[in-house]
């Protein structure tokens, strides 16, 4: 199976488009970098009871709750069973007892301006994770793209081998937990991280003397450098045929890149680009560090209890790493954005881009380090009554620690692709000039490729931490899949089958403005059909009340007819997927066959378009936004799973009108910060059309 799946490249990728999209019908997780866009939050969100069978406590309902059945606490009529502990032990009812530290404790209710506690804490955490996300995801690629724009210069040519490696890790942890994945190759992610970063290092180095390697003979040496070097650096017992051929295939991908990478020719557009999302990055990191801080204040004053348990059991983490983290990142993030014209002008470029991946390396560690705590409240270390004598390092690596890394990193990448068309959009509408007109509907279509583009492999990141988490405990997949939560999945795949949707949608406008694409709108058109048809489908569900079975209230005929059934089916849910997926596929194909192959009249995009890519980008958000609550409602009453409980009275699941009101409340109010930034930052102070080259100094070029 793995030697046909590399030596057939369509069957193979249409093999990993089927698999991918399987996750996409189960869920799709909220990229989100440091906590939870949910009532409860990373930090926590109500005060907590430490789960220990303890008596039988009798259980104490909330009486002012008791009457609205849509506001039923969560976990109610279910069983929590204690798989996956030493010895026989009976059924863990522990959950239906408020007990620990929490079981004494009078919670008061806290309103600011109308919102509750969780309310509160909920718009300053997303918030917080918006920004977040925006700061962490585009440097990514903008250094990438500065070094796209940047002349060829010696110091830039020493930079690009630094950028290359950085490059190949990325691409090389996404390739590797596809290849973990669907042919389920021990250890893949590793195999792909050493193969693709060791051989773009060992080609961006060759080639760094002078053009030693083509296109074909760096794939080669990439190969066979990086697979010899792959292969001891992954700790398994026995080497399999299939980690091999993955080590080649990440190994010739890592020395292509770092081929094309190191000779392309600059281009000032890249440039520009580079530095104006950078001045936005600027201006975010500000609202990131206000919102992070109002987030915190709030946790300290309404949820005390809760910080104080989770900085005893994180002491190093929040104590040293992160603020050691936080600070270099922001020392480093302002050199960043201020240096940029004063080191061009001297022709330091090299150094400027080497601080570019200064900064991501430092920011992708601190997601990291805060996705311990993150991880850790969804699946604690069992056994639970073990969790005081082990070690704070034992309390981060969670069994979904580094799924969640995964996901967060390909998520974070895609919002920022994604809000680069926003950028891009905004810019085109505020223009008056034609140059500037056809600049801007460049950088959309620069946004776009990277959104779509980086959200193809996404779904397989998340494939593998709900994997982790149904590892764990299938009830808290269950819950998500189908109980309270299965509504609020009906909604996710509704707005992720919009968004396929517009995004072909945009594909299809702007090939009319490309010469000779006509050619392709026949399929085109028959492709928009099946979207519509496997949309449908994806997020059609079996019954339409919240619930495994009807409750009180709830009308029980709220289920498919017997002959429509099928909709509901995972095989008709997987072929939904597959097709929606392969018909964007097949024109993101077409699209770039296009662009290729006839000329791009750039600003001559019909104003559809335009609007698509900003519709895209609040889709992306709203998304966003919308999953991470989904995962951090998937506790339940537990702020800690089964460890410690949510006593205030708001440990109930929230409706999914109060969710989706409050979540788009939150998206909307990000969103128009942003367009302010936007014109801030790029708007009113007008960019340099032409790079500043210092006289004195003659470059020297790439050959």
């Amino acid at each position: 199976m793995p030697s046909s799946r590399h030596h057939q490249h369509k069957p193979s990728f249409y093999k990993f488009i089927f698999a991918v999209l399987f996750v996409f019908s189960l869920v799709h997780l909220a990229p989100e970098p440091f906590s939870s866009s949910s009532p409860f939050s990373l930090l926590g969100d109500s005060s907590i009871a430490y789960a220990q069978e303890e008596g039988d406590d009798e259980f104490a309902e909330d009486d002012e709750f008791a009457e609205d059945d849509e506001f039923e606490e969560e976990g109610e009529g279910e069983e929590a069973s204690a798989e996956g502990e030493e010895g026989a032990e009976e059924e863990d009812d522990s959950w239906k007892t408020d007990i620990g530290p929490a079981k004494d404790q009078v919670i008061e209710p806290f309103s600011f301006m109308g919102l509750s506690n969780r309310k509160f804490t909920w718009a300053a955490a997303q918030l917080h994770i918006l920004f977040a996300s925006f700061i962490l995801g585009c440097p990514m690629f903008v250094v990438i793209m500065e070094v796209m724009g940047a002349r060829r210069t010696q110091g830039v040519r020493k930079a690009i081998i630094l950028s290359n490696v950085f490059l190949g890790v990325l691409i090389g942890v996404v390739i590797g937990i596809t290849g973990e994945i669907i042919v389920g190759i021990h250890h893949g992610v590793l195999y792909g991280l050493w193969a693709c970063a060791f051989a773009a290092l060992i080609v961006s180095f060759l080639n760094y003397f002078h053009r030693l390697l083509d296109v074909k003979v760096s794939a080669a040496v990439g190969a066979v450098f990086g697979t010899l070097i792959s292969i001891p650096l992954t700790p398994v017992e026995h080497i399999e045929t299939s980690g091999i051929i993955l080590a080649i295939i990440n190994g010739a991908v890592g020395g292509v890149l770092a081929n094309m990478i190191m000779f392309a020719k600059s281009d000032f557009k890249f440039e520009r680009l580079a530095h104006e999302i950078t001045k936005v990055i600027g201006m975010c990191y500000s609202f990131t560090a206000l919102t992070g801080g109002l987030f915190l204040l709030v946790m300290i004053v309404v949820y005390n209890d809760f910080i104080s348990y989770l900085l005893g059991n994180f002491p190093v983490l929040f104590m040293v790493v992160y603020p050691t983290l936080f600070i270099l990142e922001t020392i480093v993030m302002y050199i960043y954005v201020y240096s940029w014209d004063p080191l061009n002008q001297q022709n330091k470029k090299g150094r400027h881009i080497v601080c570019g991946v200064v900064l991501n390396i430092l920011g992708l560690t601190l997601l990291c380090a805060l996705d311990g705590p993150a991880t850790f409240m969804q699946t604690p270390p069992v056994p639970l009554d073990k969790l005081g004598e082990i070690s704070e390092w034992s309390k981060i690596a969670t069994s979904t620690w580094m799924p969640l890394n995964y996901h967060r990193l390909v998520g974070n990448g895609t919002f920022g692709g994604y809000m680069v068309g926003i950028i891009g959009a905004y810019m085109y509408l505020w223009s008056t000039k034609k140059e500037e007109k056809e600049y801007y509907d460049w950088v959309g279509y620069m946004g776009n490729i990277i959104g779509v583009g980086i959200m193809i492999p996404l779904p397989a990141m998340g494939y593998i931490f709900v994997a982790e988490i149904y590892q764990y405990d299938a009830t808290i997949g269950m819950y998500i899949m189908s109980d309270r939560e299965s509504m609020f999945m009906l909604v996710q795949g509704l707005l992720v089958g919009t968004m396929f949707s517009a995004s072909n949608i945009y594909m299809w406008v702007s090939m009319k403005r490309i010469e000779n694409a006509q050619r392709f709108f026949p399929a085109m058109k028959f492709g928009f059909i099946l979207i519509v048809i496997s949309a449908t489908i994806w997020f059609t569900p079996r019954r339409f009340f919240a619930t495994m079975m009807p409750e009180p209230g709830m009308n029980p005929d709220m289920v498919l007819p017997d002959n429509l059934a099928f909709m509901a089916l995972m095989i008709s849910k997987n072929t939904a997927a597959f097709a929606l997926v392969t018909v964007t596929f097949i024109n993101y194909v077409f699209y770039t066959i296009a662009t290729k192959t006839g000329k791009v009249h750039y600003g001559k995009i019909n104003p559809l378009g335009v609007y698509v890519l900003i519709f895209l980008g609040f889709a992306d958000i709203w998304l966003m936004s919308w999953m991470g609550t989904i995962r951090e409602l998937s506790r339940m009453n537990w702020h800690v799973y089964k460890v410690f409980k949510d006593v205030t009275p708001e440990k109930f699941a929230p409706t999914l009108a109060e969710s989706g009101f409050h979540v788009t409340t939150i998206v909307w109010t990000f969103f128009i910060i942003m367009t302010a930034t936007i014109w801030l930052a790029i708007k009113y102070p007008k960019t340099s059309k032409k790079p500043a080259i210092p006289a004195s100094t003659a470059p020297q070029m790439a050959e």
